[in-house]
């Protein structure tokens, strides 16, 4: 298998009224990283296989692990052997007792419930709330959502995977796509910080639905807004408000629901 290749074939069986026909199916890859910290197993991520140092770097920081790019001594990504190498400036970093890591687990792709969280971290004192005066307006988003629909090539081929991107409200800045919409999600956070990309003044684009762990991520980069195709939970609202995110929801076929922040929404 080469390791970079996104998408596979496979003969299936096709049913469509009434008929049986046997046809090639074009299916989105699945792919496991382990990765290392500092000469240590530390976690199996199951992904797509693109951007993986991105995804490295964007889940350390999402997950709590580092704080700043400023923390990363060296990283290193084998992709035919499917892992990577993190060392952290902090050398003590992770160790318990016994100067013993974290067992080694896999974490899902996280579309559903189920998802490991490995590092224990105080999640509630990670995020402060945005302050700011973020405003978009009703046709931007969609045209955003146009634009980011386009893009989505991937899952036009194979309906498998999440896609993500970064806007300054007038453009897509970086996109990703994976068979998970925390590592799509990841894969962004991790481009920004290696790029230094500020984003104060940006929002999130999204397929996924809008859990509050995404929320969490979003609001820890300091992101005003998220954008998403799909729906929002009960807590990711909450937690949206008592931070001061701007969260959009269903932004698809015309229309779009708002459910914090409502003058944001600009009139036309």
């Amino acid at each position: 298998m080469a390791a970079d290749r996104e998408q596979r074939e496979f003969d299936i069986l096709q049913y469509r009224q009434g008929q049986i026909r046997q046809v090639t199916d074009v299916v989105a890859e699945e792919y496991d990283l382990a990765i290392q910290v500092n000469g240590k197993d530390f976690i199996t991520l199951l992904c797509t296989p693109r951007s993986l140092e991105n995804l490295v770097v964007g889940f350390l920081f999402s997950e709590g692990v580092i704080q700043s790019r400023d923390e990363l001594e060296s990283l290193s990504v084998d992709v035919e052997r499917k892992q990577a190498q993190v060392t952290l400036e902090n050398k003590d970093a992770f160790m318990l007792a016994g100067d013993q890591l974290f067992a080694q687990k896999t974490v899902t792709t996280a579309c559903g419930k189920g998802r490991s969280m490995l590092y224990l971290a105080d999640f509630g004192d990670l995020a402060d709330r945005i302050e700011g005066n973020f405003t978009f307006q009703a046709t931007h988003i969609l045209d955003l959502m146009a634009q980011f629909n386009r893009q989505s090539q991937l899952f036009l081929d194979t309906g498998g995977v999440h896609s993500c991107a970064l806007s300054d409200g007038s453009g897509i800045l970086v996109f990703e796509e994976d068979i998970g919409r925390h590592n799509a999600l990841d894969k962004i956070l991790g481009y920004a910080m290696l790029q230094g990309i500020s984003l104060q003044d940006k929002m999130v684009l999204t397929s996924g639905r809008i859990s509050s762990e995404i929320v969490g991520k979003v609001a820890r980069r300091g992101i005003p807004a998220i954008v998403s195709r799909s729906a929002p939970t009960s807590a990711a609202i909450e937690q949206a408000q008592a931070l001061g995110m701007t969260l959009v929801g269903f932004a698809r076929g015309g229309k779009f629901n708002v459910y914090t922040h409502f003058d944001a929404l600009c009139s036309e």
